[in-house]
Protein backbone atom coordinates (compact mmCIF):
# COMPACT_ATOMS: atom_id res chain seq x y z
CA UNK A 1 0.00 0.00 0.00
CA UNK A 2 3.18 2.27 0.70
CA UNK A 3 4.44 1.73 -2.38
CA UNK A 4 1.25 2.05 -4.71
CA UNK A 5 1.03 5.46 -2.82
CA UNK A 6 4.79 6.90 -3.33
CA UNK A 7 4.05 6.01 -7.42
CA UNK A 8 0.79 7.85 -7.26
CA UNK A 9 2.12 10.63 -5.82
CA UNK A 10 5.37 10.78 -7.55
CA UNK A 11 3.31 10.09 -11.18
CA UNK A 12 0.92 12.95 -10.38
CA UNK A 13 3.92 15.37 -9.20
CA UNK A 14 5.76 14.39 -12.28
CA UNK A 15 2.45 15.62 -14.84
CA UNK A 16 2.65 18.91 -12.42
CA UNK A 17 5.89 19.43 -13.82
CA UNK A 18 4.97 18.08 -17.32
CA UNK A 19 2.41 20.30 -17.15
CA UNK A 20 4.78 23.46 -16.52
CA UNK A 21 7.70 22.78 -18.51
CA UNK A 22 8.06 23.13 -22.27
CA UNK A 23 6.59 24.75 -25.04
CA UNK A 24 2.69 25.25 -25.16
CA UNK A 25 0.94 25.44 -28.56
CA UNK A 26 -2.46 26.62 -29.94
CA UNK A 27 -3.49 25.88 -33.34
CA UNK A 28 -4.65 28.95 -35.27
CA UNK A 29 -8.06 28.66 -37.29
CA UNK A 30 -6.33 30.56 -40.63
CA UNK A 31 -3.87 28.36 -41.00
CA UNK A 32 -0.58 30.11 -40.30
CA UNK A 33 0.39 27.70 -37.90
CA UNK A 34 0.62 27.03 -34.15
CA UNK A 35 1.32 29.69 -31.64
CA UNK A 36 4.50 28.60 -29.59
CA UNK A 37 5.21 30.06 -26.04
CA UNK A 38 7.97 28.99 -23.58
CA UNK A 39 10.48 29.93 -21.31
CA UNK A 40 13.86 28.44 -20.35
CA UNK A 41 15.73 29.10 -16.92
CA UNK A 42 19.77 30.88 -17.85
CA UNK A 43 22.37 30.37 -15.70
CA UNK A 44 24.78 33.73 -15.56
CA UNK A 45 27.70 32.81 -18.52
CA UNK A 46 26.36 29.52 -19.57
CA UNK A 47 24.94 29.10 -23.58
CA UNK A 48 21.37 26.77 -23.62
CA UNK A 49 19.17 26.16 -25.84
CA UNK A 50 16.09 27.68 -26.15
CA UNK A 51 13.97 26.57 -29.20
CA UNK A 52 14.70 24.06 -32.46
CA UNK A 53 13.05 25.02 -35.95
CA UNK A 54 11.62 25.22 -38.18
CA UNK A 55 10.51 28.19 -36.14
CA UNK A 56 9.60 32.14 -36.68
CA UNK A 57 10.21 33.54 -33.56
CA UNK A 58 7.97 36.87 -33.32
CA UNK A 59 9.84 37.62 -30.04
CA UNK A 60 12.29 36.90 -26.91
CA UNK A 61 12.79 38.52 -23.45
CA UNK A 62 14.64 38.33 -20.22
CA UNK A 63 13.47 39.41 -17.10
CA UNK A 64 15.44 42.03 -14.77
CA UNK A 65 18.30 43.24 -16.51
CA UNK A 66 19.48 40.90 -17.94
CA UNK A 67 20.48 40.91 -21.81
CA UNK A 68 20.41 38.04 -24.03
CA UNK A 69 22.80 37.09 -26.59
CA UNK A 70 21.66 34.45 -29.07
CA UNK A 71 23.28 32.29 -31.47
CA UNK A 72 22.58 29.70 -34.09
CA UNK A 73 23.96 25.93 -33.53
CA UNK A 74 23.35 22.98 -36.40
CA UNK A 75 21.77 19.98 -35.01
CA UNK A 76 23.46 17.11 -36.26
CA UNK A 77 22.38 13.38 -35.26
CA UNK A 78 20.52 14.97 -32.17
CA UNK A 79 23.24 16.47 -30.77
CA UNK A 80 23.71 20.54 -30.25
CA UNK A 81 26.28 22.51 -28.96
CA UNK A 82 25.39 25.92 -27.59
CA UNK A 83 29.21 27.05 -26.56
CA UNK A 84 30.13 26.73 -30.03
CA UNK A 85 27.37 28.83 -31.67
CA UNK A 86 27.24 31.06 -34.90
CA UNK A 87 26.39 34.74 -32.94
CA UNK A 88 23.04 36.27 -34.13
CA UNK A 89 22.61 39.60 -34.20
CA UNK A 90 18.97 39.57 -33.56
CA UNK A 91 17.24 42.24 -30.60
CA UNK A 92 14.48 39.71 -29.56
CA UNK A 93 11.97 42.27 -30.80
CA UNK A 94 11.52 41.36 -34.52
CA UNK A 95 10.73 38.43 -36.31
CA UNK A 96 13.91 35.77 -37.03
CA UNK A 97 13.39 32.68 -38.68
CA UNK A 98 15.31 29.26 -37.44
CA UNK A 99 15.55 26.57 -40.09
CA UNK A 100 15.00 23.24 -39.46
CA UNK A 101 18.21 21.36 -38.35
CA UNK A 102 18.91 24.33 -36.38
CA UNK A 103 18.28 25.52 -32.66
CA UNK A 104 18.69 28.69 -31.75
CA UNK A 105 21.18 28.90 -27.84
CA UNK A 106 20.78 31.79 -25.59
CA UNK A 107 22.93 33.26 -23.32
CA UNK A 108 22.99 35.85 -20.46
CA UNK A 109 25.40 37.65 -18.07
CA UNK A 110 23.40 37.59 -15.18
CA UNK A 111 20.89 34.53 -14.59
CA UNK A 112 17.81 34.85 -15.38
CA UNK A 113 14.20 33.52 -16.98
CA UNK A 114 14.34 34.34 -20.95
CA UNK A 115 10.78 33.52 -22.44
CA UNK A 116 10.00 33.40 -25.86
CA UNK A 117 6.52 33.11 -28.40
CA UNK A 118 6.82 32.15 -31.79
CA UNK A 119 4.92 30.50 -34.91
CA UNK A 120 5.78 26.58 -35.84
CA UNK A 121 6.64 26.29 -39.58
CA UNK A 122 5.51 23.59 -41.73
CA UNK A 123 8.50 20.71 -41.97
CA UNK A 124 9.20 20.86 -45.79
CA UNK A 125 8.79 16.91 -46.82
CA UNK A 126 11.38 15.53 -49.36
CA UNK A 127 11.74 16.58 -52.56
CA UNK A 128 10.63 14.46 -55.40
CA UNK A 129 13.33 14.34 -58.61
CA UNK A 130 11.30 13.99 -61.61
CA UNK A 131 12.97 12.70 -64.41
CA UNK A 132 11.69 12.28 -68.05
CA UNK A 133 12.35 9.40 -70.32
CA UNK A 134 12.81 8.91 -73.85
CA UNK A 135 11.41 5.27 -74.05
Amino acid sequence: MKNSMVTVVLGAGLAMVAGCVGPGTSVRPDGRGAEVRGTATVVAGQARPLVAGPIRLLHANADGRAVPKFSRVWVISGAEDCRNGTPLDWDGASAVQIQKDEMLCVQTARSARVSWHGRALPVAGPTMVRQASLR
